[in-house]
């Protein structure tokens, strides 16, 4: 890991861009069919275009890596205590479209011993901060089945440090644990962010980033 540029930088971890064979690597890692139904992001598991149950395989990962070289899907590394930490999270940007502006969030913090620690939380605020400064998104929104407690948890630090607003939820939208399961839906919007240190210098005015 070391070696690696920052992207963002925060208090606890450091978003890098990912490596190839140790992101692809991971796919025995996310390999665990209950945690990728609580996470409810079909690309932790999966390239977003395969719509399979879970577990993931080598293959999808790699399809999903593929994605992110073509820049279709915007992956990150957290890593904690700067580049040359262990690897804790990994974020993805997807669905990034324009005039809208939007995008979806998803996050996956890789061991459980880790979670509810806040890594998932900063990860995602360092993933927004870059979004709207560096990309000039205008909202980002995140999905997860309303049993996941740990995304709930960061949700709603994010609403609390970081203006983020539960929107409501999808009835039986996901398939957790042999049942079809209620999804909670989330929200932020650029002008609801306060300016995040690693990226305030790239703060332009709303409307002025054409994307």
């Amino acid at each position: 890991m070391a070696g690696r540029a920052v992207i963002v930088a925060g208090e606890r971890v450091a978003l890098t861009a990912p490596a190839r064979e140790e992101f692809v690597g991971r796919w025995e890692v996310l390999g665990d069919p209950v945690d990728a139904m609580l996470l409810g992001s079909p690309a932790i598991a999966q390239a977003r275009f395969v719509r399979t149950m879970p577990p993931a395989t080598r293959e999808q990962r790699e399809a999903l890596y593929e994605q992110h070289v073509a820049r279709t899907v915007l992956c990150f590394d957290a890593c904690a205590g700067g580049p040359d930490g262990r690897c804790v999270a990994e974020a993805h940007l997807c669905e990034i479209t324009w005039p809208r502006a939007s995008g979806e969030l998803e996050v996956v913090v890789f061991a459980r011993d880790d979670r509810r620690q806040g890594y998932g939380a900063e990860t995602a605020a360092l993933v927004c901060a870059y979004a709207f400064d560096g990309l000039g998104l205008n909202r980002i929104s995140w999905r997860f089945p309303v049993s996941n407690s740990a995304a709930a948890a960061a949700s709603e630090r994010l609403a609390r440090d970081h203006g983020a607003r539960r929107v409501g939820v999808a009835r039986e939208a996901e398939w957790v644990s042999g049942a079809h399961g209620d999804v909670a839906v989330w929200e932020l919007l650029r002008r609801d962010f306060p300016p995040h240190p690693g990226t305030a210098e790239l703060r332009t005015p709303p409307g002025e980033f054409q994307g």
